[in-house]
């Protein structure tokens, strides 16, 4: 049983990237969406309460059965996981702690400067997961997606 972990974070490719990365990933057999609201800054502790977390998580929580809803996905068993913190650290532990078969991520979220640079968390989770890591990226051709697997 082949199980993913696909991190989004509602981008406008969120979509087109799991769409995109499920057409070459043809065995997955359940897929974890997880979406991490950012919290993990230390700073923000003085400014958000837990109604504001709590509000986060319920607008999140619509945001992604939404998603799941209107997206072209095929597998035997389909969840969704809200959680809170520094999104490349909540990732990292969740990717190495032991349950998931891979981790399909697009190369950019909403945080992007340009098309060339891999966005932030990617990076670091590129570098850190213990199980193999699937890059889809949107190439410059229209309709076209390059895959890379670490």
């Amino acid at each position: 049983m082949v199980k993913i972990l696909v991190p989004i974070d509602f981008s406008p490719d969120s979509k087109d990237f799991v769409e995109s990365g499920l057409r070459v990933l043809t065995e997955v057999d359940e897929i974890n969406f997880v979406y991490v609201i950012p919290l993990g800054m230390k700073e923000l502790e003085d400014f958000v309460d837990e109604d504001g977390i709590e509000y986060a998580r319920k607008k999140a929580e619509e945001k992604m059965k939404d998603f799941i809803r209107d997206l072209n996905a095929r597998a035997r068993k389909i969840t969704y996981t809200i959680m809170d913190g520094d999104p490349a650290s909540v990732l990292i532990d969740l990717a190495n702690g032991g349950e998931y078969d891979a981790l399909l991520i697009g190369h950019r979220g909403y945080a992007y400067i340009s098309d060339f640079f891999i966005g932030s968390v990617t990076l670091k989770l590129i570098s850190k997961v213990r199980i193999p890591v699937i890059v889809v990226r949107k190439s410059k051709k229209a309709g076209e997606d390059v895959f890379e697997e670490r």
